[in-house]
């Protein structure tokens, strides 16, 4: 009888286990942070806060999963090294945290603590982040990045810093990308 309890109560711990891991759509680990999106479309994030990267409107550190705002249409998320950036279920560009070289794409080098939605644009498809840059394709195909550029790593043939998102070069046949360090 204790061997048939034992078994039972594993499976239903099991069962339990397996059905929470399932409700996660998808998850992106920054350096120092992970931001997540529930099949639910809500928004979790943990970890180091020191700029503002959860996106919860503090600095403070979280050391367990946090719903971040009542929003329940997030589609797809890219931490980086002290900044996220995201996409809504309607195509739109959001960013928070570290901004001192233009990673948000906002046109400032300001902090933000909490999403902030970059240009009106509602055809983002799909994201990327480095240490200090982003990258994104829009739903045509087209590539566009800003952030950090001393190393040339946006591609654009230049090595100055953009503020907003800027397309790179007339391509429109982009169908995935990858942020590094530099």
């Amino acid at each position: 009888m204790k061997r048939t309890y034992f078994f039972v109560l594993a499976w239903m711990i099991l069962y339990f286990i397996r059905l929470q891991a399932q409700c996660w759509q998808s998850i992106s680990a920054g350096d120092y942070q992970t931001n997540a999106i529930k099949n639910d479309g809500t928004h979790w994030a943990w970890g180091d806060n020191t700029y503002g990267e959860l996106g919860d409107g503090t600095f403070t550190d979280k050391n367990t999963p946090t719903q971040i705002g009542t929003g329940t249409n997030w589609q797809s998320i890219a931490a980086g090294l002290y900044h996220t950036l995201a996409i809504k279920s309607d195509g739109t560009l959001w960013a928070w945290g570290a901004n001192a070289y233009g990673q948000l794409g906002d046109g400032t080098n300001n902090y933000k603590t909490i999403p902030t939605q970059i240009d009106t644009a509602k055809d983002w498809q799909s994201i990327a982040t480095g240490y200090y840059h982003s990258l994104a394709i829009k739903s045509d195909g087209s590539l566009w990045a800003w952030g950090y550029n001393s190393f040339g790593q946006l591609g654009d043939g230049t090595n100055i810093n953009k503020y907003t998102p800027t397309q790179i070069g007339i391509s429109i046949d982009w169908q995935s990308i990858a942020g590094g360090s530099h």
